[in-house]
C-alpha cells in the first residue's frame, strides 16, 4: 500500500508539472538574433579574443526567417552559411543542401556601411540592393524577388566583418511553381556577418 501511494504521488507530480502554462513569448521589442553560445566569459563577443565570432556572434554565418503572406502559411526559419560568391556576384545565405538560397546583391563585393534601399536592381552608388529568395526543397522551384521600395538592408563594418541586417522585406513571387496561395508576397528577415578576408 505504501509503495502504491508513493507511485501515485509521483505520477501526480509528473502530471502537474506537465500541465504548467507554457513560458511567455519574448517581448515584441526583443529583436535580437545571433548564435553566440552561452559562456561564462566574453570570449565570443570580445573583439580582442582569438575566438571572436563577429557582430552578434556571426562568422560567415547568418539566419533567414520568412513567411508567405496570406493563407499559404508557409514559413522558413534557418541558420545558414553566409559567403560572397563571384557567381552570381552576391552575398548568399544558403542551407547545406543548397535547396534554399537567399541572395543580397549590392552591385559590389564591398558595400560601404549604411542603409541600402531594397529595389529591383542593385546600385552601390545609389545605396540600392536587390534581394531574392529561392526554395527548391519540395522538388518545385519557388521564388521571390525584390521590387523597388521593398524595405531596407543595413550594412555595418565591425572589426573587418561585414554585418547585414534586414527585417520585413516584401518580395514578390517570381518562381515557376508559385501558384495559388504561393503567389503572395514573402516577408523576409536576414541577419549575419562575413568574416574579414
Amino acid at each position: 500500500m505504501k509503495h502504491s501511494l508513493v507511485l501515485c504521488a509521483g505520477l501526480l507530480a509528473c502530471v502537474v508539472s506537465h500541465a504548467q502554462p507554457a513560458p511567455a513569448a519574448p517581448a515584441a521589442g526583443n529583436d535580437t538574433w545571433g548564435n553566440v553560445p552561452t559562456a561564462s566569459d566574453d570570449r565570443f563577443t570580445n573583439p580582442k579574443s582569438k575566438l571572436y565570432a563577429g557582430p552578434n556572434g556571426w562568422h560567415n554565418f547568418g539566419e533567414v526567417r520568412a513567411e508567405v503572406a496570406g493563407a499559404a502559411g508557409k514559413r522558413y526559419a534557418m541558420k545558414t552559411g553566409l559567403n560572397y560568391l563571384e557567381t552570381p556576384k552576391s552575398f548568399v545565405f544558403a542551407t547545406n543542401s543548397q535547396l534554399q538560397v537567399t541572395e543580397i546583391d549590392f552591385g559590389t563585393q564591398k558595400p560601404a556601411p549604411g542603409v541600402y534601399e531594397v529595389s529591383a536592381k542593385p546600385n552601390a552608388a545609389q545605396k540600392k540592393a536587390k534581394v531574392s529568395f529561392m526554395d527548391s526543397s519540395g522538388g518545385k522551384l519557388l521564388g521571390w524577388e525584390s521590387g523597388d521600395k521593398a524595405g531596407s538592408v543595413t550594412v555595418s563594418q565591425v572589426n573587418g566583418y561585414l554585418y547585414f541586417k534586414a527585417r520585413g522585406l516584401r518580395l514578390a513571387p517570381v518562381g515557376m511553381h508559385n501558384t495559388g496561395d504561393l503567389k503572395q508576397p514573402l516577408v523576409l528577415g536576414v541577419e549575419g556577418a562575413v568574416a574579414p578576408e
